[in-house]
């Protein structure tokens, strides 16, 4: 846990054991069929890809549709969205919740009669320098994706809400960009590497009248250092360190909903989470 501290940028350490903990299980399927192949190396394996999935938390639940298009080897388009909805399990855990400005807090919205929606449209590109130098041992990787959405929450006024026990969203066109730098190697240990995300809305005025203080537009850093294990050929085990660059605010910090009131005033770095993910392939 990282208290937050006022003032312009600056780093800030830990100040407590732990915040709390976040669990996300995600079921797809995904049919891939070839489409507009070649026959040189880069056009062969062309694809259509359609990805159903269902995405669950203690307090949410989002059925995800997509579909991605790979016209060449190294490159991938896709788009889609999701829709949601969410109940509370206690007053500090919130599914779906708005900012109640009177108070200020955030209230708890009705399952199934307010809904969270995205959606969105991406570019994926990705290089493995084993392509032009051949080897087990020469998986250098990069990623890099560029993705654009819109987000909204249904049936209510509020400016400002909470999803999926995160707070301080607002309507509007949202971005992410997201950035990878990797070595595979044939071990048990199958890459490590380091990863950036960078995402925000477009537009300060979101956020309405707390658009010029809190800064709508500011952008969030996500820094992560990450390994993959291959536990089987099915199964993988993602394990990650976040480092998250924040607003800093010139008051003393109160909760996430006195949040938007609050005057930003430079940007704060934190340790922010441990994360683990588990994948298997059926």
């Amino acid at each position: 846990m990282v208290d937050h501290k006022t003032g312009s940028s600056h780093f800030s350490g830990i100040s407590g054991a732990y915040d709390g903990v976040e669990a996300v299980t995600e079921f797809d399927a995904t049919y891939t069929m070839p489409f507009l192949n070649g026959s040189d190396e880069l056009t062969v394996d062309n694809h259509l890809a359609f990805k159903l999935g269902l995405e669950l938390s203690p307090v949410t639940i989002a059925p995800v549709a997509s579909v991605t298009f790979s016209p060449i080897a190294f490159l991938e388009f896709a788009i889609g969205g999701t829709i949601g909805t969410g109940w509370p399990l206690t007053d500090d855990i919130q599914g779906l919740a708005k900012l109640d400005e009177s108070k200020p807090k955030y209230k708890n919205l009705t399952p199934f009669a307010n809904w969270y929606f995205y959606t969105w449209a991406s570019g994926y590109f990705m290089f493995d320098l084993a392509a032009i130098w051949e080897g087990d041992w020469h998986h250098v990787v990069t990623t890099a994706t560029y993705k654009a959405g819109y987000q909204k929450m249904t049936g209510t006024k509020s400016t400002v809400w909470g999803w999926r026990n995160s707070y301080g969203f607002a309507n509007g066109w949202v971005y992410e960009q997201e950035y990878f730098l990797g070595y595979q190697m044939p071990l048990k240990v199958s890459m490590a590497g380091i990863g950036a995300t960078l995402w925000g809305n477009y537009q300060s005025s979101d956020y309405g009248k707390f658009s010029g203080n809190y800064d709508g537009d500011f952008m969030t850093i996500d820094i992560w250092p990450m390994v993959e294990i291959k536990i089987s050929k099915k199964d993988l085990l993602y394990v990650l360190t976040d480092f998250r660059a924040r607003r800093s605010f010139r008051e003393k910090y109160d909760d996430d909903a006195h949040e938007p009131f609050m005057t930003k005033t430079g940007r704060e770095w934190l340790f922010y989470s441990i994360a683990a993910q588990w994948k298997h392939t059926f």
